[in-house]
């Protein structure tokens, strides 16, 4: 059971033991806490729970010496680790690798390098960990968001690139923002803002530098994608987008943008949205209420995390549809709403 492994591998790793190295951050443990926010929140916090959220598929990760450089990574708010996958999962085998010491996560991303990247709800900070292989132990960094809880971000380079990071509450419990990061600072020296959010959601940035973020607009629901060119200024409310209810973001190799609604269990594919959106794809019907989901490199599967059925549910995708493919479960654990399956991330990511 994963319990059992973190208890394991806590207990290696203050005996000096080897054997659980590949599963254990060394120093995330201790970061203190940066965030401002006044308790951590989910994605699903204001969310009504799902008819049926009482799953638990629980595996011991196996161990492995050299992590493969290909995988999907998926988090749990609620739990202190982060789980990978093999790529192709169809035999829906359990995780093969962890990532111990995070906390309070919603969402998670990759670079173009590899780079894992955290923002990290419990403590307040965007962790980056070294590339490109899955669960990597190495911290490039810390970054201190001080405006918000981080939840989301999109970045192509961790290490020396600016990083958009969605805060889905701010200080004091505020409105949610976008903050403009970078690892030499060592903080977050921007904080965008906009009158349309409510909770920041997704958020995704384009190659040009451009980014877009998905907010619910008042406490009982609504959906508003918001565009700030050149990830500056207040932003501006995209017009013709369909959401209901908001969710993830990503974007493909052709620019178009991939957007989740948590709410009605659906997902378009937009181009443009700069502001003006025109609908691709969609809407298509998900297999369970999925906040988050991304692509491959390839573009050839989008993989969404389905918290109805505790249950990552595997696409296909051609830039215009999405087609079902297959679910796995193994390792995965939904208890009410103190465990729950949010975030993902392909390893490799879209290219954009």
């Amino acid at each position: 059971m994963r319990l059992f492994t973190s208890a394991l591998c806590t207990t290696v790793a203050i005996g000096l033991i080897s054997g659980c190295a590949s599963n254990v951050s060394p120093s995330n443990s201790a970061i203190p806490s940066a965030g401002s926010a006044s308790r951590p929140i989910s994605v699903y916090d204001d969310s009504a729970p799902p008819l049926a959220v009482s799953v638990l598929h629980e595996i011991i990760p196996e161990a492995k010496k050299k992590e493969p450089s290909s995988g999907i990574y998926v988090s749990e708010f609620g739990e202190t680790e982060l789980l990978g996958y093999a790529a192709d999962n169809k035999a829906n085998k359990g995780p093969i690798c962890t990532v111990q010491g995070v906390s309070s996560v919603n969402g998670v991303a990759v670079d173009l390098k590899g780079n894992l990247i955290d923002p990290d709800g419990g403590s307040g900070y965007v962790i980056i960990f070294q590339g490109p292989d899955m669960c990597p132990t190495k911290e490039v960094g810390l970054i201190s968001d001080t405006f918000g809880q981080p939840s989301d971000a999109s970045t192509a380079d961790g290490a020396t690139d600016t990083i958009a990071v969605g805060n889905i509450v701010d200080k004091g419990s505020a409105p949610g923002s976008l903050s403009i990061c970078t690892l030499k600072a060592g903080s977050c020296a921007t904080n965008l803002t906009n009158t349309a959010i409510y909770h920041a959601g997704g958020v995704a940035m384009s190659p040009s530098g451009n980014c877009w973020l998905d907010a619910k607009t008042t406490s009982t629901g609504g959906a508003a994608l918001i565009y700030f060119k050149g990830c500056k200024g207040g932003g501006v409310v995209a017009k013709g987008f369909k959401q209901t209810y908001y969710g993830g973001i990503d974007i493909d190799n052709k620019g178009q943008l991939v957007v989740n609604d948590l709410d009605s269990e659906d997902t378009y594919i937009y181009s443009g949205c700069d502001p003006t959106c025109k609908v691709i794809g969609g809407p298509f019907m998900l297999k369970g209420e999925s906040f988050f989901g991304k692509l491959n490199a390839a573009n050839t599967d989008f993989a969404a995390v389905d918290r109805t059925n505790g249950a990552v549910d595997v696409y296909s995708y051609n830039g215009k549809s999405i087609k079902y493919e297959y679910s796995f479960t193994k390792g995965l654990t939904v208890s009410g709403s103190k465990i729950v399956p949010e975030g993902i991330a392909q390893l490799p990511r879209s290219k954009e």
